[in-house]
């Protein structure tokens, strides 16, 4: 179809699906998509729209505005834009893109945490370009499966929140405060602790901990111990009292509330089951 936008040249093209009604309850779904080449006049401005906006920028340059701040995207780049809230993209120049919409399956809580995790562009490097690629060959063909474009959006998103993560590893600044609520989990763990550990201050580490593992250091330590309940409740006859001590906890009735928070039964409960 002809591309009225103002900016959209040569052989650029957008196209629509018809998601089914399951596709629309039960899974990640592309109702749009489309490949762009633009001038210096292409620019979009939207107060919302109801979808997530995924970009692969083939040459050129996009700059994108979202969340009151402005980022760049170049070749071989991907974008996750938030369409929901106020935003805007262009080109100064010319940029050759490929992009779909995407909705569906808590798509806009995975946009959320990409956000406020990496930000809007993932820069080359990320490995993803190939799977991309293959979504958006997928959504073109005749005879396209719905169950397995979800699959690869969802691929696709895990993908790049996983990505930063992976790649600095090797730089992991929270191994010593981890091996030490390992160590140490049975008794009293504080932030100071923690943070001598690892040569940091406590403010630094609260924010290493919600940047590497997305969760404080108290839900951490929490999250460890409530795990080595499970095994003891699992492998052995001790008590509930003797769990809760054994496990770091300074009462039982405190053990008690975690787990059932946690787990949403209590810890006898728990142990009833048949796993």
């Amino acid at each position: 179809m002809k591309i009225m936008d103002a900016g959209v040249i040569g052989e650029s093209f957008m196209d629509f699906t018809i998601p089914s009604n399951f596709a629309k309850r039960a899974l990640y779904y592309i109702p749009q998509y489309g490949h762009f080449y633009c001038n210096e006049n292409y620019c979009i401005s939207r107060n919302s729209l109801e979808w997530l906006l995924f970009f692969y920028i083939c040459e050129g340059t996009l700059h994108l505005e979202s969340h009151k701040s402005r980022y760049t995207a170049g070749p071989d780049s991907i974008a996750l834009l938030d369409c929901r809230t106020p935003h805007r993209y262009y080109c100064k120049d010319s940029v050759d893109f490929l992009w779909f919409h995407f909705c569906g399956n808590h798509s806009g809580a995975y946009a959320d945490y990409l956000f406020e995790q990496h930000g809007v562009v993932f820069p080359p490097g990320h490995g993803e370009t190939s799977r991309f690629q293959h979504i958006f060959s997928s959504v073109q063909a005749v005879s396209f499966s719905e169950h397995l474009v979800s699959a690869d959006i969802h691929a696709l998103l895990s993908s790049l929140a996983v990505y930063r993560q992976h790649h600095q590893a090797h730089h992991q600044p929270l191994a010593p405060a981890i091996d030490y609520i390992r160590k140490h989990f049975d008794q009293p763990v504080s932030l100071e602790d923690l943070a001598d550990q690892c040569s940091m201050s406590t403010s630094h580490l609260i924010r290493s901990f919600q940047r590497y593992l997305n969760c404080t250091p108290h839900e951490y330590l929490l999250a460890f111990r409530l795990k080595q309940s499970k095994q003891l409740l699992l492998s052995t006859s001790m008590s509930i009292e003797q769990i809760a001590e054994q496990c770091g906890f300074n009462s039982a009735s405190h053990f008690a509330r975690a787990f059932r928070k946690n787990n949403g039964a209590s810890p006898s409960a728990f142990r009833q089951v048949h796993f």
